[in-house]
């Protein structure tokens, strides 16, 4: 009899971490397209033009709903003009059975580079983003992604202190641990 008791307490400690899972993924790691609408330092005029980029996304998500994202994205913006952002920030999504939309806003810096004939320069500035977005699962370790965010740089262009474009990304997500 005490046997069987202390089996059967056994087997209901190795089946308890079980019940206290849930199922999302914990860290996730995006790389893909990116194409941000911003001025064209390679025009004499400086009109707006979308920049193609590339771009990576690194998300810790504490809880179903809610994460920490890293965004990272690399533009040419024309005439040897470069921008490199880095963005931390927070990230809030609804995981249904077939798509997981998301909301997310963030703060960070835009490192922009200038490369010509006179010489090399460089600035940096403050940088926000906010916008939406949407994980589409593939299987249980991938998902496609589309997002369209608002991204303002502390960056004097024409009369305005702050810059801003609106960046549409799309890449594959990789799920590294769940």
């Amino acid at each position: 009899m005490v046997r069987t008791v202390f089996l059967a307490c056994f087997i209901l400690l190795l089946t308890i971490p079980a019940f206290a899972q849930e199922d999302y993924p914990r860290i996730q790691n995006s790389m893909g397209y990116a194409n941000l609408s911003f001025p064209d330092f390679g025009s004499a005029t400086g009109a707006i033009s979308h920049h193609s980029g590339f771009a990576n996304s690194t998300g810790f998500n504490l809880t179903r709903t809610l994460g920490l994202e890293n965004y990272m994205g690399i533009y040419g913006l024309g005439g040897g003009v470069t921008l490199i952002s880095d963005l931390f920030g927070g990230k809030a999504t609804y995981r249904a059975a077939k798509v997981a939309p998301y909301v997310l806003a963030g703060l960070g810096i835009g490192y922009f580079t200038a490369s010509t004939s006179y010489g090399y320069a460089s600035s940096s500035s403050f940088a926000t983003r906010f916008g939406a977005g949407v994980d589409i699962p593939i299987n249980d370790s991938m998902a496609w992604k589309v997002e369209i965010s608002r991204m303002n740089f502390h960056f004097q262009t024409g009369t305005s202190a702050w810059t801003n474009g609106t960046n549409i990304s799309t890449g594959i997500v990789f799920t590294l641990s769940n």
